[in-house]
């Protein structure tokens, strides 16, 4: 049986201990029916739950004057009900080619980035601050159909989590992930509609939704309707796959230490989770470059390559050996006792040995770089960090790097990522220094 929306979304808050008291949330609005309910909703319960609401529109700037006018129609919007809204504008078309990712990746990418540093500016309240999002039992039928597409495993069949904990598209390397809630994953678009012409709500409807060429909506118009996957059977479901996935999870974390010792049914999930935690799309061509990486008979112990030489040549530039070298322990308790004493470029070209996964080796750029450089504000392409620099395009091809099984670990002239930087947990760390000839 499917309740009102209103009925649905309480018993869901419930069940996943969604929306604390007196905290700070952001709702996602993009101005299309799901959202715009969302906020209308959560407007209802605002001073129930003393919450601190407010939305953050990205106008991906795909669509021309349509995109304009969903973010005019956010700004109005919000204005009528008392809220404050955050706006971003992004070319997600360069940004795609910036990464070398696909348009619906970069966006995704984009909007997730952009709640973070928005719930991280909210003002200091009774809870951690959290994002709404809008995502419904329908949206979530749709991607477990893509996800069977795909081969996915027992987590792909989970489909869109109802809380996750982390913000995907950055990791580690975004501001402080918030919470994301999805306060609607156990209503279905009918029930949305509903609940819309019920409460005279206007939205907009994205004219890109009708065309089949894209596979999610191909499957929302076509396979949606012959399958019926709606309603109780589904939140059922859900709920039971939900169990069976945490249990596994947990089990799978005995493994952290040595996840190559972990049964085949628990493996996956401890590579998925280094990749994710680093920001890294767990796709399965990296989950076993990741695998191969830790199999490697040249990683020591902890994962890290105390010295390997790399010669680089680049045109016009310099030979360069680049060298990994163990930093004495009585050298790294003095710059752990005195962190936040040390100037960022004291400990720019050091890094956490136990942060690196596989094996460090230096090597040359690659197509969809990017590094957040220790403590900077966010992650950013490989180019755009050297266009802050004023480094020009010629020179940069002679620019050392290294990099582990994640991704990027350090550039040089810009130092570890934030991901590898000492901390006053570091146990074993390690400098790169780099010889010119």
């Amino acid at each position: 049986m499917n309740l009102p929306l209103p009925l649905q979304a309480r018993e869901t808050l419930s069940r996943y201990t969604m929306l604390q008291p007196g905290g700070a949330v952001l709702a996602g609005l993009s101005g299309g029916a799901d959202s715009v309910a969302l906020l209308h909703w959560l407007c209802s319960i605002r001073e129930e739950y003393g919450l601190g609401l407010a939305a953050a529109h990205v106008n991906h700037g795909l669509r021309g004057e349509e995109s304009d006018g969903d973010e005019g129609f956010c700004r109005d919007f919000c204005g009528r009900l008392g809220v404050p809204l955050h706006v971003r504008r992004v070319d997600v078309k360069e940004l795609a080619r910036e990464r070398g990712v696909g348009i619906e990746e970069a966006g995704r990418g984009a909007r997730y980035a952009f709640f973070a540093e928005c719930a991280a500016r909210a003002p200091k309240a009774g809870a951690p601050p959290q994002v709404a999002l809008a995502h419904t039992l329908s949206d979530r039928a749709e991607t477990l159909l893509m996800n069977i597409a795909r081969g996915a495993a027992l987590r792909g069949l989970c489909s869109i989590p109802p809380v996750r904990n982390a913000v995907y598209g950055n990791g580690r390397e975004a501001p402080a992930p918030p919470q994301v809630v999805r306060p609607l994953i156990e209503c279905t678009r009918a029930q949305v509609e509903e609940y819309c012409e019920s409460n005279g709500l206007a939205y907009r409807t994205d004219s890109s939704n009708f065309d089949t060429g894209y596979r999610r909506n191909a499957i929302r118009r076509e396979a949606m309707p012959l399958l019926g996957l709606e309603g109780g059977p589904l939140r059922r479901m859900f709920r039971a796959l939900e169990a069976d996935e945490a249990y596994l999870a947990a089990e799978a974390e005995k493994y952290m230490g040595d996840p190559l010792a972990a049964p085949e049914a628990l493996k996956g999930r401890l590579l998925r989770g280094m990749l994710a935690d680093a920001g890294r799309e767990p796709t399965s061509a990296r989950m076993q470059e990741l695998e191969k990486q830790l199999q490697s008979p040249l990683r020591p112990r902890g994962g890290w390559c105390t010295r390997l030489p790399q010669e680089m040549l680049a045109p016009g530039g310099a030979q360069k050996n680049i060298h990994f070298e163990p930093l004495p322990e009585d050298i790294l308790l003095d710059f752990i006792k005195n962190l936040p004493k040390m100037p960022k470029e004291g400990l720019a070209d050091c890094l956490d040995c136990d942060t690196i996964v596989g094996m460090a080796a230096a090597g040359r750029r690659a197509a969809g770089d990017s590094m957040r450089p220790v403590n900077g504000a966010g992650t950013k392409s490989f180019k755009k960090l050297c266009q802050e620099r004023g480094i020009p395009a010629g020179a940069r091809e002679n620019l050392a790097l290294a990099r582990d099984a994640l991704g990027l670990v350090w550039i040089e002239g810009f130092g570890c990522a934030h991901r590898c930087r000492i901390t006053e947990n570091t146990g074993r760390a390690m400098r790169i220094i780099v010889v010119e000839e």
